[in-house]
């Protein structure tokens, strides 16, 4: 009796992860979570990139490339907005010292809110200037925002 219960939930695992897949196959900026993008989306593109997108079941990643709008904090977190047609909310633990007008690339799990706003929430961001730190960190592991020591067993510089 549990042979078929466990096939069923195998079969159900595999089947959602290649929904996933087939969701993000033609959209560069999107990526399996934890995963490197194809390539990061400018504020041009999302829109196309993630029309009809449905709010995926597992966690995908989105990468974007562009200038800040806003930089706000409550104290606790750093809201870090990006793109004026559809707009793109990081939210993260620190600043780095980014203000808007800089040029950043941002990374995190993707949560579309309504046509005009999407968050990435966990997401680490850094200056498009810099390393990549935000492809090398591990989101699981507590980096925040790319701001690690060079060292740390959690990011790599």
């Amino acid at each position: 009796m549990r042979r078929p219960a466990r096939l069923g939930l195998a079969l159900a695992l595999i089947w959602s992860g290649a929904g996933a897949e087939d969701m993000i196959a033609n959209r560069p900026a999107f990526s399996a979570a934890e995963q490197p993008a194809r390539a990061s989306a400018h504020c041009d593109e999302i829109r196309t990139q993630s029309a009809e997108m449905s709010e995926p079941e597992d966690r995908i990643d989105l990468s974007m490339v562009g200038e800040l709008t806003l930089v706000k904090t409550d104290g606790a977190l750093w809201y870090l907005l990006m793109c004026r047609d559809v707009r793109v909310l990081c939210v993260t633990y620190e600043s780095n010292d980014m203000k808007a007008g800089d040029r950043v690339v941002m990374k995190g799990a993707y949560s579309r809110r309504d046509e005009t706003h999407i968050m990435l929430d966990p997401c680490l961001a850094h200056r498009a200037d810099q390393p990549g730190d935000g492809d090398k960190c591990s989101l699981r592991r507590g980096c925040r925002a790319a701001s690690m020591p060079r060292g740390d067993a959690g990011c790599r510089r």
